[in-house]
């Protein structure tokens, strides 16, 4: 009678592709944590909201295992919640960086950055100029500034 046995390469093989793909899916679906704003001073990111191509989404629809495929938005468009609300936020491109200052949950923009987002949205064109712009810290949203009045921000996630 002849018993089967696996050559000891072949276990070998086995083990190592299936730790790198168990590595590979928790590495790719580990739940991220938000970037938060820290309280003081900050540099964010600057990123206008295309409010004709932004369309509203279901709120606590967070990251999960798998990352932003597990959201309600397009691969095109960020997911943001907002004062209890949530949209897909399709964004134009980077316009600058601005210093904010967080003071507990209230975000607020020096007159620095209020003109400097004044001044982006003017430069935009287009058939609607730019009616709120998205701030971004280490790729995570941190908060929503109506361009006409960008004294404050709404904080965001």
């Amino acid at each position: 009678m002849t018993t089967f046995r696996l050559s000891p390469v072949l276990t070998w093989g086995i083990a190592a592709v299936t730790v790198l793909i168990t590595a590979f899916v928790l590495w790719l679906g580990w739940p991220a944590e938000g970037a938060g704003l820290p309280a003081g001073a900050s540099e964010v990111e600057v990123h206008f909201i295309d409010d004709e191509l932004t369309t509203p989404a279901p709120t606590g629809e967070k990251d999960g295992w798998f990352g932003s495929l597990s959201t309600p938005c397009d691969f095109d468009s960020w997911y943001v919640e907002s004062a209890g609300t949530a949209v897909c936020a399709t964004l134009g491109e980077r316009m600058g960086t601005v210093t904010v200052n967080r003071t507990g949950q209230r975000i607020e923009l020096p007159a620095d950055a209020q003109k400097a987002i004044t001044a982006w949205a003017a430069d935009a064109g287009g058939t609607r100029p730019p009616a709120r712009a998205l701030l971004v810290v280490d790729g995570e949203p941190v908060g929503i500034v109506a361009v006409a009045a960008p004294a404050v921000a709404t904080p965001a996630s």
